[in-house]
């Protein structure tokens, strides 16, 4: 009998240490089956594709760039274009629902090869003609889902907002220098375009005039009008 008390005590401190891991209380529940239950999972947002985008050939691989973020199925879009109202009104939405247009875009590779997206032209800005505004922006957050139809490779849904970005646009416009030698190596250097990018990113009207005026020195020989395109907006 005398060793009663002793068993008493080992078997509390055995009830004491079941229940104490070191780490806090058990929390884990369970359903009504005796299974833990699942704990509501919350998907991350995709990151923002912000890209300034046109119909570039052999100095831009930005068109590549976004049909890989398409195929990962949502997507988060912040594009600069170049879009204007008759374009809009005149492209018919194929194989994609009421109030959407269908936009395209080159790959680098040459003219007849070409990406088209199918999106809600609610999505779409477009620039204001009354101020010379000749760039628009596709902005939001979208369900992909790739498209059998030959006239269009993805039908975009909106899903969500994206905020506008702070950009230096205006102070960008203000570097001609900059602008045209960056321009003149771009258009033949396409090797440069990373680099060439980084002092630009910030700026998605300029880097659009960019990499448009790079476009046009390659094609044609000669500059377009694009920086007084993207400084429009700018100019009182």
């Amino acid at each position: 009998m005398r060793f009663i008390p002793s068993l008493v005590g080992a078997a509390a401190a055995i009830v004491t240490l079941t229940g104490c891991t070191g780490d806090g209380p058990d929390t884990t529940t369970t359903d009504a089956t005796g299974s833990p239950a699942q704990q509501p999972t919350t998907e991350p947002e995709p990151e923002v594709f912000r890209e300034s985008i046109g119909l570039f050939r052999t100095t831009d691989p930005a068109t590549a760039d976004l049909v890989a973020v398409l195929d990962t199925g949502d997507v988060a879009l912040d594009l600069t274009l170049h879009v204007t109202d008759e374009v809009v009104e005149t492209t018919e939405p194929v194989n994609g629902p009421a109030g959407s247009v269908n936009l395209w875009f080159f790959f680098d590779e040459g003219e007849d090869n070409f990406l088209t997206l199918n999106i809600p032209e609610a999505a779409l800005t477009i620039g204001d003609i009354e101020k010379q505004d000749g760039l628009s922006t596709l902005r939001g957050t979208f369900s992909v889902e790739p498209s059998s139809g030959s006239d269009v490779d993805y039908v975009l849904t909106q899903t969500g907002d994206v905020p506008e970005a702070t950009t230096t646009d205006e102070v960008k416009c203000g570097e001609e220098e900059a602008f045209i030698a960056d321009a003149e190596t771009l258009a033949g250097d396409p090797a440069a375009y990373a680099t060439i990018r980084e002092h630009w990113v910030d700026s998605p009207r300029m880097w659009w005039a960019v990499k448009a005026t790079a476009h046009s020195i390659a094609e044609y020989g000669d500059f377009s009008d694009s920086m007084a395109v993207a400084c429009a907006i700018y100019v009182p």
